[in-house]
């Protein structure tokens, strides 16, 4: 898992949930604070509409967990604040879908109960046992130790723990995230090795390391995962959330550090070593992409969710709910193995209120505005642009220009930037570098106005953006290479224009589509 108890309590955040003693209300009583907080939360201007949102209040963290593909349904776990016996424990809730956009609500997946090892369930990702049967390895908070859970379940609404646990101990350390010993038993990663015929876990921290069984109830220590003479990340870095799957014909190893976010290995696994082919990164100080989860559908994609991580200014009243998940993601490997990041097909079940518009010219240095409009849109472009200066689209513009946030790329510099510094009325807006907790990468301010990512047009090549607003959030695929993350709040209610822009010579919208999204969340 990716936070400690005791950042969520410094945090100040109060958990709801609807496991609260029942018996001290009578169930109308229940039903209508039900409906009240309901009522509460959809009266935010910033809670998403489409994206899926914690459904029971505040959550944080709101990790995805345990997605799997199962008997026809897609099955996502997240984080999220249970209250039993008086106290707040981190469990996993369960949503299930048959289309990536509309979830339906299960039994916890994970829960705690009295004479359990752990105190929480913390990260981890689901398997398939040699015999077929789906395992989930996690993180049992309190235990120091990392556990297993299987279902037997058609509809895996029963999730029994596992006789052997825990199945990793953790060595006598205070903090997994800061310690100097050889491993540690942190936001576990299991799956079994036809070929080679053993259950392989990775173990996250400061020290990853890489365990093997035959059992799940025995594991060998085989080293260090990552190899120590090849520097990666930066020395403030942590390897947890690890999610490890086949994509292509290499290996693919999803994971964050806690102060910068989302990353990936591409490589290699043979031999019980992970050769590292390729590096990169999907989080971008001041980004709020984190804790990716991934699973593999019955059509053989790879598919990905992560915690949108939320930066709301204090002074924004409390709504009564926190915890955003991503739009899935598909995840493929082009001809040369380099990673390809675009929205799933399924997303086209909520575009309504097509507006469409082609060759718009915008002279050297202005902008124009589309015909569409709103705050929870798909906005698909064609741009084509020149090779000296910065071109791109600003969301969320107020008509006076006193809001909006400019999503831009350039071909100088070879990136692609959302500036949210006049994203809200009372600018500059500034959001944190780090993720969550720990000090900024090497050579990172403590704040940002813009998150920036690597990024470059072939010879050619246009300028080719799905960008997705949802009232808060945003996110910005780019080419079917790159996808950038930005929590923004906007404040006039008027900030719902879009707008192309060129900031030194002429750019021509060839393709311009946008869409009204339906709204998903019936919660």
């Amino acid at each position: 898992m990716k936070f400690l108890t005791i950042l969520a309590l410094s945090l100040g955040c109060v958990y709801l949930s609807h496991a609260q003693d029942t018996d001290k209300k009578d169930i109308p009583s229940l039903i209508n604070d039900t409906r009240e907080l309901r009522a509460l939360m959809q009266s935010d201007p910033h809670r998403p509409i489409y994206h899926f949102v914690a459904p029971e209040g505040h959550a944080m963290p709101f990790d995805p967990n345990g997605a799997i593909y199962w008997n026809g349904k897609y099955h996502l776990g997240y984080i999220y604040q249970k209250l039993r016996n008086g106290k707040y424990e981190h469990v996993w809730g369960h949503a299930v879908s048959t289309d990536l956009m509309h979830w339906s609500l299960y039994p916890d997946m994970l829960d705690i109960k009295d004479g359990d090892l752990e105190k929480g369930i913390f990260s981890g990702g689901t398997f398939m046992s040699k015999e077929g049967v789906p395992h989930i390895m996690y993180h049992g908070e309190g235990a120091n130790a990392n556990m297993v859970a299987y279902s037997k379940d058609d509809d895996l609404k029963v999730w029994k723990k596992f006789e052997g646990n825990p199945v990793l101990k953790t060595p006598d350390i205070k903090n997994p995230l800061n310690n100097e010993a050889e491993y540690s038993a942190w936001d576990p990663e299991g799956w079994y090795d036809t070929k080679a015929g053993y259950y392989y876990q990775i173990s996250g921290g400061k020290n990853p390391a890489l365990f093997k069984s035959k059992d799940m109830y025995t594991w060998q220590h085989l080293g260090r995962l990552l190899d120590g003479n090849k520097k990666y990340l930066y020395d403030s870095e942590d390897l947890s959330c690890p999610d490890f799957f086949s994509i292509g014909n290499k290996s693919m190893l999803l994971f964050i550090s806690h102060n910068i976010g989302a990353q990936y290995f591409i490589g290699n696994f043979a031999n019980d070593h992970y050769d590292i082919e390729q590096h990169g990164r999907m989080n971008w100080p001041g980004g709020t992409f984190f804790a990716p989860e991934q699973l593999k559908d019955n059509k053989g994609r790879n598919i990905i969710w992560g915690w949108v991580l939320e930066r709301k200014p204090e002074q924004f009243k409390d709504y009564g709910w926190s915890g955003i998940m991503s739009l899935p993601r598909v995840l493929t490997l082009d001809k040369n193995n380099i990673l390809q990041i675009n929205p799933p097909g399924e997303i086209s079940a909520i575009r309504t209120g097509e507006i469409r518009e082609e060759n718009i010219i915008v002279p050297p240095g202005s902008e124009k505005a589309l015909k569409a409009s709103g705050t929870s849109l798909e906005i698909k472009l064609e741009i084509e642009g020149g090779n000296k200066s910065p071109y791109g689209v600003k969301v969320f513009c107020a008509p006076d220009g006193k809001e909006e946030t400019v999503i831009s790329y350039d071909p100088v510099k070879k990136n692609i930037t959302i500036n949210f510094v006049k994203s809200s009325v009372n600018s500059p807006v500034m959001m944190p570098a780090n993720a969550i907790f720990g000090k900024p990468a090497d050579g990172f301010p403590e704040k940002v106005s813009e998150q920036t990512a690597p990024f470059e047009l072939k010879q050619g090549e246009k300028l080719l953006l799905d960008i997705f607003i949802d009232r808060s959030v945003i996110e910005v695929f780019a080419n079917g290479r790159q996808c950038v993350t930005q929590v923004v709040y906007p404040e006039l209610p008027e900030s719902t224009g879009i707008k192309i822009f060129s900031k030194g010579e002429k750019v021509v919208a060839h393709k311009v589509q946008v869409w009204k999204m339906a709204q998903a969340n019936a919660y």
